[in-house]
Parts: structure tokens; sequence; C-alpha cells
């Protein structure tokens, strides 16, 4: 009886402390992950403050000289929203419940931009070919802050231990504090957000803040949120055992078998499965009001193009519906390489801009590595997407985009493209000068292929006249397309006078 007693008393005893270290878990006054010191808050749209305090606690905010408070819910979390805010700093945040106190220091207002994708938007800045030079330059910009979302676990070419294995299962991936450019953690971060968000803090002089969260390898589907790929028919076979789905890439599902070896439960979840990284990643930032996003994607999806342009659709869709803000988005054209599906991606991509309302594109293929799927030129491809956002986001007077083919007519032997004229922001009404045609150097005109009827295909003969490509027609064929830069490695060369080349593009012949 009293063994049975002792036992009894030993279990009531485990248990109150249990219970008394949880409730001490739940009562800490947290802030959400995305708010550290030298964060940057997005100016000119309501300033929401959020975290977790023990249930039914109050807690007092203060901000910008002024005080809310709110109550947590029985789940723990409460928010309070400040008035919209201009550009500036630094400030203090301070939080307070239940003599709990918390201080977030060094505060900009100014605009954020979440840069994500996958490992081209990774891509480090110490690896970059102008990065060594960028990091031994001198002091870096104060008022341009980085927030890195690092990986918790690598999806290399690694089998991951049983705590690695767990830690993804718990979707606690993605983790990371604000920092102050230096060296150090300017290094590591993404190379092209990096010169992205240094000349639009050159051309605005507004604080930026960049958050990277992205995860080389990565398909599409994984940044969709779970439950809305569920809900559409078309995707249903990338469910279940989403690890044998011909909708996934193999490369993607290889890697995650090889990741997951150790696994010992069916359900054992990887960051490439759909919706996994927006869960991780994504999910926890659209509380965080943004500027806008810029994306570099799509090389786990080259296998199936239409399936891409439903994904990418919905993402954008999807992403802005999140957030309640329809936000620019502007990506990366995928580079060229000798892979072969890799030009109708290119120009899938470029379709796209037509389906995705406030969206841009910068193109990359003159930049690209004919083996390497990584090429280093990162600086002018984040200063191209920086050019859509200086002049569709903050109204600059700039061109952004290379010559973009309007039509192409037949006329006495010879195919006659011309090009649209670029509009200023400023005035829609207004045009700029019509962009002058270019080759790159002066060099001969190359890039340019004959699709004919019957679909062979020939290596085109062009010329710059004016402000017009013209093609001759060889004798006896009848042509229905003209394709440009569709060589998977290309060395296409047409340009405008800003130093933008066209993208790769196929246009019907009338």
């Amino acid at each position: 009886m009293m063994v049975r007693f002792l036992f009894l008393l030993l279990l009531n005893v485990l248990a109150f402390d249990f219970s008394k270290a949880q409730n001490g878990v739940n009562s800490k006054l947290t802030l959400a992950p995305v708010f550290s010191d030298h964060m940057v808050l997005q100016r000119n749209k309501p300033v929401k403050i959020y975290g977790k305090a023990a249930s039914g606690s109050n807690v007092t905010v203060q901000f910008l000289d002024q005080t809310m408070r709110a109550k947590a819910d029985q789940s723990g979390k409460w928010d309070v929203v400040f008035p919209a805010a201009k550009e500036g700093g630094p400030y203090v945040i301070s939080v307070a419940a239940n003599e709990q106190k918390i201080n977030v220091n060094d505060v900009l207002i100014g605009d954020v931009w979440l840069c994500s994708g996958q490992s081209n938007m990774d891509f480090a800045l110490r690896d970059a070919q102008t990065g060594p030079d960028e990091l031994q330059a001198g002091p870096l910009d104060p008022d341009m802050r980085l927030l890195k979302m690092a990986r918790a676990v690598s999806t290399g070419d690694v089998a991951w231990d049983s705590a690695s294995l767990k830690k993804v299962n718990r979707y606690e991936f993605f983790s990371g504090k604000w920092k102050s450019p230096d060296k150090a953690s300017a290094a590591s971060f993404s190379a092209i957000a990096y010169y992205f968000g240094k000349q639009i803090k050159k051309e605005t002089n507004v604080p930026i803040g960049l958050i990277q969260v992205a995860l080389g390898g990565s398909p599409t589907e994984s940044w969709i949120d779970r439950a809305l790929l569920e809900k559409d028919p078309q995707f249903a076979g990338m469910f279940g055992d989403w690890s044998h789905s011909d909708l996934v890439m193999d490369w993607c599902r290889e890697r995650a078998a090889k990741n997951i070896t150790n696994a010992r439960s069916k359900d054992q979840k990887h960051p490439y499965q759909p919706g996994y990284s927006f869960q991780a990643g994504i999910a926890p930032l659209t509380g965080f009001p943004i500027t806008g996003v810029i994306w570099y994607q799509g090389e786990s999806n080259v296998f199936n193009v239409p399936l891409h342009e439903q994904l990418f659709t919905m993402l954008v869709k999807s992403w802005r519906e999140k957030w309640n803000d329809a936000f620019p988005f502007y990506y990366v054209q995928l580079s060229s390489i000798e892979r072969p599906d890799w030009p109708e991606f290119r120009d899938s991509q470029r379709r796209l801009l037509t389906k995705i309302p406030n969206s841009g594109m910068a193109v990359s293929y003159d930049f690209g590595d004919s083996l390497n799927v990584h090429p280093t030129r990162k600086k002018e491809v984040g200063e191209r997407l920086a050019l859509l956002a200086l002049r569709d986001h903050y109204q600059k007077s700039v061109m952004a985009n290379g010559p973009v083919p309007e039509k192409a007519s037949l006329k006495n032997g010879a195919i006659r493209i011309q090009f649209l004229i670029e509009k200023t922001t400023l005035d829609h009404n207004k045009a700029l000068p019509r962009q002058k045609l270019l080759s790159k150097k002066n060099a001969p005109l190359t890039g340019f292929e004959l699709v004919t009827e019957s679909g062979k295909r020939l290596v085109a003969n062009a010329r710059i006249e004016g402000d017009e490509v013209i093609i001759h027609v060889p004798a006896g064929e009848r042509i229905r397309t003209v394709l440009y830069a569709y060589q998977p490695f290309t060395r296409a060369n047409l340009y405008n006078e800003a130093g933008l080349p066209a993208s790769t593009f196929s246009i019907a012949v009338k």
C-alpha cells in the first residue's frame, strides 16, 4: 500500500512540475520572430506589432510616442496596429505584460522587400563575381537592413539524422534575425537581393529592409499554401505519395528520398513537398506588411511548362490574398544553359507578364553559363530587378525593359518585326523616345530563327533597320513563327540603348 501511495504521489508531483513548466512557457511574453533589433517596418502602411503572452494578459506596446493595448486571446496571441508612418528612425518598440518587458532597438521605417525562390536567389554575395570587391570596398549602407531566414537543415546530398527529421516535421526550418549590414552579414546574404536593395536605396534614399526566404532546389508548389493546392483537382496527383508523383520534378523527389532515408514514419515531411516552404517560411510573414516581392525560381519546374504556368499564377495570386495587398511581384527569367527545355520555359515566363498584373521580369540569359545552373553575374540581375521597381513602383522615369516585340509582318519577301514603345510611369499617355535597337558591340545580329509551316527551324539572317528588325525569308519557304534567343545557351544580342536585352520570345508572322 505504502509503495502504491508513494508512486501516486510521485506522479502527482511530476504532473504538477510539468504543468508549471508548461504554463511558464505559455506565459512568456514574446514577439513574432520577424521582430528583432535592427529591423525595418513598412512605411505608409498600418504598423502591426504582434506576438504571444499568457492567455488573458494585458499587453502594452509603446512606439512613436504612442501607446496601444491588447489582451491576449485564449491561445495567447495578441496584436496592436499603429497608424501608418513615413520613413525614419531609429526608433524603439517597447512591449510589456505581467512584469515582463521587451525592447526592440534600432528600428527603421522604410520599404521592406521579400526576396524568395530557390538557389539563384539564395546565391551568396561572397560567391558572386563582384562580391569580394563589394565587401572590401568600405562601410556598407547602415540604412539597408538584412533578415536572412536561414535553413536549419541542409538539403544537400545527405541523409538526415533523427534530430533533423523531427525539426523538419515541426516546420522549424527557417529562422533568422535582422542585422545591420557588415562584411559578415552581407557576405552570406543573397547577392541578387543585396544589389537590388542597394540600387533602390541609392535612388530613393529610403531605408530598405530585405527579407531572404529562399531554398535551393525547391519547386514552385512547395511555396504555395497546401490547402489551396488540395482544392484544385489538377494538382491532386501531388498529394498522397508525393515522392512518386510525376507532377514533381524527378530531381526533387530523388533528393528528398536521400534526405529522409533514416525516417521511420511514412508521414515524414520534406521542404520540397507541396505546401511545406509556404507553411514554414512564408505563412509566418503574412501578417507583416511589405512593399513587394522579388523572385528567382523555376529551375525545378522546367520539366513541365504548362504546369508551372498554373502554379506560378496561383502562387502570386495567393500570396497577395494572404497579405491582402496587390503588391508588385518582380521575377527573373531563367538564364541560358545547355538544357533543352529552358528556351520554352523562358518564353513562358515572358507570356506570364500578361496574366499577372503589377508584375515585371528581368532578363538574365546574357549572363548565363553554358554548364553551370548558378551563373555568378548577380549584380546586373539585381539591378535589372531594381529598374522594374524604380519605374513601376517608385514612379521613376527610367527604362526598365529591353526591346519588346509587338508584331511581325510579311511583306515583299521579308519579315518586319516592330517593337513596343515603352511608356513612362509618370504619365502613361506620354511615350518615352522610341527605343534604339542595337546589337551588342555592333556585332552582326544573332539569335533569330524562323519556323516554317511544316515545323522546320531555320537560322535567320536578321538585321536592324531603323526601329525594326528585318529578316529575309528564304525562297520557297512559308514561315509561321519567328523565334528569338531560343537556343538553350544563347548568344542572342539584340539590345536597346539602355543596355537591356530583348527577352527570349516567339511571335507569329501575320
